[in-house]
């Protein structure tokens, strides 16, 4: 026996294949999904023109908890939901709320598919005894290392396979996220419609008792918009500031003074 011997070997490999990778993507969303139900009371007939002309006053310049909005209107919000004013049409609208968190999975999936083709090669090496020892001969060695430039040919293919489908993957990635967070957003709006219907339901059940808080916000204002149109009345027929009396409480406000 003496010192081995290496023999190298190129293989080369026309390669024409094709791939297939079917990716898929899961997205979720979350939502508020919103009930109520409202009553409207027109105030023309029972509350002067005056007093809602003081009441108009009083929103405008800010009153405590009372919030412009953009349609125009001032909203107060109460426990259960809000009263709402609208100047224009000078009624006051009661409404009870009622909103649950909702959830909802969207997903998408797709088949990438593609064609590989390129010349490549690989090489391989084996090791061999002049003497043939433990048949470790020239010919063993020429088997041994073609053997292992096909193996490595063969990682080749598959890596390059791989690398082609990872960057078909990449690309379509945003765009098949995307398609998977509508889908979950078309779901959840359907499942806002469905619970809906039973938060309406339960909002009018609760109504009543939300009807006597919102009307107790809104007669406190009522009550402030009294007193200055009659404080306005009293003035412009003459009575003086120190001949008007005023008693006011959260309970009831009183105001007295004589017209000369």
């Amino acid at each position: 026996m003496c010192n081995p011997r290496r023999i190298e070997v190129t293989a080369t490999r026309q390669v024409r294949e094709s791939w297939q990778r079917e990716i898929r993507r899961v997205a979720e969303v979350s939502g508020t999904a919103h009930g109520e139900a409202r009553i409207r009371q027109p105030l023309d007939a029972s509350v002067g023109a005056p007093a809602l002309m003081a009441l108009q006053t009083l929103l405008a310049t800010g009153f405590e908890g009372w919030a412009e909005q953009e349609d125009g209107s001032y909203r107060r919000s109460v426990e259960g939901g809000y009263a709402a004013y609208s100047p224009e049409s000078r009624t006051l609208t009661i409404v009870a709320t009622l909103s649950e968190e909702i959830r909802e999975t969207g997903k998408a999936q797709e088949t990438l598919s593609g064609d590989y083709e390129d010349r490549i090669e690989a090489t391989g090496t084996g090791q061999f005894y002049d003497d043939g020892w433990g048949g470790y001969d020239e010919e063993h060695a020429h088997r041994e290392a073609q053997r292992t430039a096909e193996v490595t040919l063969d990682e080749d293919v598959r890596r390059r396979f791989l690398d082609a489908a990872d960057s078909a993957e990449r690309e379509r990635d945003a765009q098949l996220h995307a398609e998977a967070e509508r889908n979950a957003r078309q779901r959840l709006a359907a499942r806002a419609t469905e619970r809906q219907v039973d938060l309406d339901a339960r909002a009018r059940e609760h109504l009543e008792d939300v009807g006597i808080r919102a009307r107790q916000a809104f007669h406190h204002l009522l009550a402030s918009a009294y007193r200055d149109a009659l404080l306005s009345l009293a003035r412009r027929r003459g009575v003086d500031s120190d001949r008007i009396i005023t008693n006011e409480s959260d309970e009831y406000l009183e105001i007295e003074f004589e017209l000369p």
